[in-house]
């Protein structure tokens, strides 16, 4: 790893901006890193190099003249498959659209344009995000870096990977039932899952359901919040559009000193079965929480009634994308074939039924947060499986971060010590809607005082 790549997002963007580093150097750098790893991790499905050398050159003469082009400025970004890059091939994991090259971007991709990220590639995902295992018959299997024996998760798999092998300063990925955050703890990087609508979603094959949205994914908290800076804030074309003002930098440093309060911690959320030194990973958050002034009681929020639906939640999903997208099923791989299947057939009395008891959890929902700031659990159930596990070989627990989505809560993975097999642990951080800021200071205090 250079010294380049080993350097912070925010400390990247600090050089840049001193013009002690140009973007070219910082491509370089990067092409390099991923040179030496992506036979191995496999985290890429398109590299375009050419593009961003290109790129690189326009920002370095926008900085020869004093300019710059905003807060991401030369930083390498690499947008997961899911998301439209003009002149970019998008595959979205599926051999339908092994060939579909865009012309245009992806909302959130114009923006991190626009703030002068560096695109290089395009991330690996199961086929249309659809499997707790990033493979798919386009890419092949993503490894994890850490060790490539191992899975990265689903389905922002590749994009953790990225980070986790410093192949790129940030990356985005997507959530529908943990996409960002179980990646993210399992390659020992940051994952966010905004309030829906924060991120617009665009285009968007369901735009008037909350449940997939785009989420920054960082190395660090800091870094993070740089990339969610850009890509969040109302656009007119988002019916379920959601705006609130983020916390700059330097507040992420200053206001959770001030502001203490009251968390919930479960060590086996919604009876859960955890492994031991997953728990045992954890379990300290207790300690750090309450000498940081912080009351911390052992509760969960009552979400346990929605596994109920998880088959015809995930299948809605499944067939939304197909009508959208019109994919042929011939051509369709196992996870994305058995999403459907879980959906054909169910009838309107089965979707009225998850919404009625999606809105009693709901109101239970917001009794618990007017109890309590924050809640904490394990992000992930087990340790890393198999990178060569089939899809329907997956025996992973997922409800640690499938039953937050379909109540739109802002939720967060940060590493958080390791288990038995010497892979990192992650801790989910979940607030009411809304709540991304305060979050996203609570984070950044447990990260620090990790540090020290």
């Amino acid at each position: 790893m250079t010294d380049i790549t080993a350097l912070s997002a925010e400390e990247m963007a600090a050089k840049l901006r001193a013009r002690e580093l140009s973007a070219r150097e910082v491509l370089a750098a990067h092409r390099t890193q991923t040179e030496a790893q992506e036979s191995t991790v496999n985290a890429f499905v398109t590299l375009d190099w050419e593009a961003a050398e290109a790129r690189a050159a326009e920002l370095d003469a926008l900085a020869a003249r004093g300019e710059f082009a905003g807060p991401l400025h030369g930083l390498p970004v690499a947008i997961k498959d899911c998301f439209e890059t003009k002149g970019l091939r998008t595959t979205w994991g599926s051999k339908s659209f092994e060939t579909h090259v865009p012309d245009y971007d992806a909302l959130h991709v114009v923006r991190l344009r626009a703030a002068g990220a560096v695109i290089t590639g395009k991330t690996n995902t199961p086929e249309f995000t659809l499997s707790g295992q990033t493979s798919n018959l386009v890419a092949g299997t993503t490894r994890n870096p850490l060790n490539p024996e191992k899975s990265v998760a689903g389905s922002s798999g590749g994009a953790a990977a990225v980070l986790a092998a410093h192949m790129a300063a940030l990356a985005d990925g997507s959530d529908l039932g943990g996409s960002t955050r179980t990646p993210a703890a399992w390659c020992g990087v940051v994952g966010m899952r905004p309030t829906s609508g924060l991120i617009p979603y665009g285009p968007n094959p369901s735009p008037f359901d909350g449940l997939s949205v785009p989420g920054p994914m960082a190395r660090n908290v800091r870094d993070l919040v740089l990339m969610l800076e850009v890509m969040q804030g109302n656009a007119a074309c988002q019916p379920l559009g959601y705006w609130q003002e983020l916390p700059r930098l330097a507040d992420l440093e200053e206001a959770p000193a001030r502001r203490t309060g009251r968390a919930a911690l479960s060590l086996t959320p919604f009876g859960a079965s955890v492994e031991p030194s997953v728990q045992a990973a954890v379990a300290p958050i207790e300690r750090l929480c309450r000498e940081m002034g912080w009351q911390v009681a052992e509760d969960a929020p009552s979400l346990e009634p929605l596994m109920a639906h998880g088959d015809i939640i995930r299948g809605q999903c499944a067939l939304q994308l197909r009508a959208a997208l019109a994919p042929d099923m011939a051509l369709a791989g196992e996870s994305y074939r058995t999403a459907c299947a879980q959906a054909e057939g169910r009838g309107l009395a089965e979707l009225i039924a998850y919404q009625t008891t999606r809105a009693k959890v709901w109101a239970d929902v917001c009794t618990f947060f007017e109890r309590y700031d924050f809640a904490l659990w394990p992000t992930a159930t087990g340790m890393p499986f198999s990178a060569d596990l089939r899809d329907g070989e997956i025996t992973e627990d997922w409800r640690t971060v499938t039953l937050t989505p379909p109540m739109e809560l802002p939720s967060i993975s940060i590493p958080f010590g390791l288990s038995a097999d010497g892979m990192p642990v992650g801790l989910h951080i979940t607030g009411p809607r809304g709540s991304d800021a305060l979050l996203l200071q609570f984070a950044r205090s447990i990260e620090r005082a990790i540090q020290g």
